[in-house]
Parts: C-alpha cells; sequence; structure tokens
C-alpha cells in the first residue's frame, strides 16, 4: 500500500511542478480591435474591383483577325508567336490567345509550353485554347481495298 501511495504522490508532485515551471501563454492579440484590419481590407478590394472594371473596358474593341493564307504568313506567324512566348507575362498572354485563336495544329506545342507558364493567366488562356484540340483520334482517310495478288489463282 506504500508503494501506492509513494506512485500517486510522484504522479502528482509531477503535475504540481510540471504546472509551475510553464511560462505563461501569451494572448493571440494584444488587443481585440481589428477596425484597421477590416477598414484595409476594404481599401484594398475596392481596388482590385476598379481595376476589374478599367480591365474590361480596355479590352472591349475587339480587333478582327484573320488566319494566314498562305505557308510563308503561317511561317512568320508561328516565329512572332516564339518570340513573343520569350518576352514578358503581358506578350505571353497575348500569343497564347493569338494561337488559340487561330487554331492550327502547329501551335500546339506553343500551347502546351504555355501551361507550363509562371503567370497564371498564360496558364489558363493556355488550357482554354488546348481544349478545343482535345479529342480523339482522326480516322484515317477510308482506302479502298485492293484485291490480293494472286486473285486469278482463288478463284
Amino acid at each position: 500500500m506504500t508503494q501506492l501511495f509513494a506512485g500517486v504522490a510522484t504522479i502528482v508532485l509531477a503535475i504540481i511542478l510540471y504546472g509551475l515551471g510553464r511560462k505563461p501563454s501569451k494572448p493571440l492579440l494584444s488587443s481585440t480591435d481589428v477596425s484597421e484590419v477590416v477598414a484595409l481590407n476594404r481599401a484594398q478590394v475596392e481596388l482590385v474591383q476598379q481595376e476589374g472594371v478599367e480591365e474590361t473596358s480596355e479590352h472591349a474593341p475587339v480587333i478582327a483577325w484573320q488566319p494566314p493564307s498562305t505557308s510563308a504568313e503561317r511561317l512568320a506567324m508561328q516565329q512572332s508567336l516564339r518570340r513573343s512566348m520569350e518576352a514578358g507575362p503581358d506578350l505571353r498572354l497575348q500569343a497564347i490567345k493569338l494561337a488559340g485563336q487561330w487554331g492550327h495544329p502547329s501551335v500546339l506545342p506553343l500551347l502546351r509550353r504555355g501551361l507550363h507558364d509562371s503567370d497564371s493567366q498564360v496558364v489558363e488562356a493556355a488550357a482554354a485554347a488546348i481544349e478545343k484540340h482535345r479529342g480523339g483520334l482522326k480516322p484515317a482517310p477510308a482506302q479502298p481495298v485492293r484485291p490480293p495478288r494472286n486473285v486469278a489463282r482463288m478463284r
């Protein structure tokens, strides 16, 4: 029985010493007034909303675009798109949008490269543009079936 009391006394003593030795925990917030943070958040949200309105008004005029008709124009367009992909994020975004609008299979490597871009807008535009090219394989054109070479021997 004395061993039981000694064990209980040791546990109680350990709990008391643990409670006394701990540092008091700091409060999470020094004050509960968050009105300054709320005001700052509202100001930032208003700025973002104003920028969104300005961006939509800037991009409103859409220019009619014609795809290249000759092979020389097609090559020039591909080179232009490649050069734009090596420039800043705005030019990369324009290149991806133009490649998606063109829809030619030769721009697929460019669109795949856009999927791995650091700018999220470029990635979204590339994903939307490459979606048009998704689907099953195109069926091969039907070829007329030739009879075997020794058809005379078969009859």
